[in-house]
């Protein structure tokens, strides 16, 4: 019989970078730079911002959380929700359930903190499976729409490029009274570099006295909403403001509907067999 592995769980350190860089790279190739996500979203020796997995002595897991937070409407409270921006295993160990030990230690961990939520943001359904297995309910996303630039009408109203706390602000305004996350100044710091590094950005718009908020990416030529937040007869007077801002051919509100919003409730907030709603938004998709 082979000797059984000396298995080790502990937040990872500026030391691990290198072999936390190979795994990010292996894991999410089409994603953000290894540089860009460990320079926005890791902070050393904080369990609450990475867990790693040793074997041996080697990194052969990771997983990485920002901190969020979780509204309740029945409560009117909020609680810690952090969100799941990366989890990653070596390429020759992912048969050993690793990765599902690992969130599975980490939400136990965020539990004894208190949390509310954990949440994350899927690019598509391929690990909705996996999430759903540790606890994750996936939540309902609003129906996308796509428009043509020639059918939107004449721009009416203000838009401005918007700072990541006033951002906040008025998202909290437009969604008070609704079970929904609230990413908070790290997030939306990320949200609003990410969009416009991608020719696009984080917007505040009025229209007939009514105020909206949106982030906006460019895809091509494309201009996809990431996330908007409008009453319904609205839509296209917003649509026609970004577009003054950032013209495209075409505009794509919510993305391509393939995004998997995946929310897990815990300690008092955690409804037992029993769907939990609420509004996620579009998180920090790196």
């Amino acid at each position: 019989m082979g000797t059984k592995p000396m298995l080790k769980l502990r937040a990872g350190r500026v030391w691990d970078l290198p072999r936390l860089k190979t795994l990010w790279r292996e894991g999410f190739p089409n994603s953000v730079s290894d540089e860009y996500f460990f320079e926005h979203c890791f902070v050393p020796d904080h369990v609450e911002s990475s867990l790693v997995l040793l074997e041996d002595g080697m990194i052969q897991s990771a997983v990485y959380f920002l901190p969020a937070f979780w509204y309740d409407e029945k409560k009117d409270s909020y609680a810690p929700a952090p969100c799941l921006v990366g989890l990653t295993t070596d390429l020759q160990h992912r048969h050993k359930k690793y990765a599902s030990w690992l969130v599975e230690t980490a939400c136990d961990f965020m539990v004894e903190k208190g949390a509310g939520a954990v949440w994350t943001l899927l690019p598509n359904d391929e690990l909705e499976l996996f999430f759903s297995m540790q606890g994750f309910w996936t939540m309902e996303q609003q129906e996308s729409f796509l428009v043509d630039s020639a059918r939107l009408p004449q721009a009416v109203g203000k838009i401005r490029r918007a700072e990541p706390e006033e951002y906040d602000q008025a998202r909290e305004r437009l969604l008070m009274g609704k079970n929904h996350i609230v990413g908070g100044a790290l997030v939306s710091s990320i949200q609003r570099d990410l969009a416009e590094r991608a020719e696009g950005g984080m917007f505040l718009m009025q229209i007939n006295g009514a105020d909206l908020c949106a982030i906006v990416q460019k895809k091509g030529d494309t201009v996809c909403l990431l996330e908007l937040l409008c009453p319904e007869e609205k839509r296209l007077a917003a649509l026609a403001l970004v577009a003054s801002e950032v013209p495209g051919a075409h505009y794509s509100v919510y993305g391509d509907n393939k995004l998997c919003g995946m929310l897990r409730m815990m300690n008092e907030y955690n409804q037992k067999l029993e769907h939990p709603q609420g509004y996620l938004g579009c998180g920090p998709l790196l």
